[in-house]
């Protein structure tokens, strides 16, 4: 597992700065069964409470040939909530705050699946692309290559994630978010926290300064 996880790091890090010149996303990276959200976001959906979709399924549980249940590790560790399952030629799109930053746990991932995001930093993934990042995009329902979460961090904001497919299905258990930006900045209320947080580390410096200096 360690080997596998240490592999897609450096395969994200390769690929997100390939992303990076070509497109308005900054960079990609995946974790590997990482079922928790990224140090600093907060969720905006898992699904299990949301109106239901025009052109996609709300889903519990896996249905033979239909959807596959996104994976937490094995076949018998998986999404047991509600999940967001895309069929062939539909559709479902997620708007949110302006943001720098969205996660989303995606399972089994294939080559047909797509993420398209919208704002002035647009730019939009193929399963195959992210298939490259994570190490396989071949719909495994358990390895830890195709069920896990996808980061994706932008130079300017986005404001809505749409997840499609071609060929059934796309499964998505969440969708996470970074501080919300104004124009490209944090928020006054980001700016207040950064601002204590900096005055309470120099205040700890200066402490340990003073504890630190010698007796006369």
């Amino acid at each position: 597992m360690f080997r596998s996880r240490t592999r897609n790091l450096i395969a994200a890090i390769g690929v997100g700065i390939a992303a990076s010149a070509t497109s308005a996303c900054a960079g990609v990276g995946f974790i590997a069964f990482g079922v928790a959200l990224p140090a600093g976001e907060t969720l905006v959906t898992d699904f299990s409470a949301i109106r239901p979709f025009e052109h996609a399924n709300l889903v519990t549980g896996s249905q033979l040939d239909v959807s596959l249940a996104p994976s937490y590790g094995s076949s018998t560790n998986y999404d047991q909530l509600q999940y967001l399952s895309v069929p062939t030629g539909g559709w479902a799109t997620i708007a949110f705050s302006p943001t720098l930053e969205v996660s989303t746990y995606v399972g089994s991932l294939d080559t047909w699946n797509f993420v398209t995001f919208s704002g002035p930093g647009a730019t939009a993934f193929t399963g195959t692309e992210l298939g490259l990042i994570s190490g396989a995009a071949d719909g495994d329902p358990t390895s830890p290559y195709t069920n896990g979460r996808f980061v994706f961090t932008f130079a300017r904001p986005v404001t809505s994630v749409t997840f499609s497919a071609s060929h059934p299905a796309f499964e998505i258990a969440d969708v996470g978010i970074g501080p919300s930006v104004i124009n490209g900045a944090p928020e006054p209320g980001t700016w207040l926290l950064m601002c204590l947080g900096l005055a309470g580390a120099g205040a700890s410096l200066r402490r340990r300064n003073r504890a630190a200096a010698p007796l006369p």
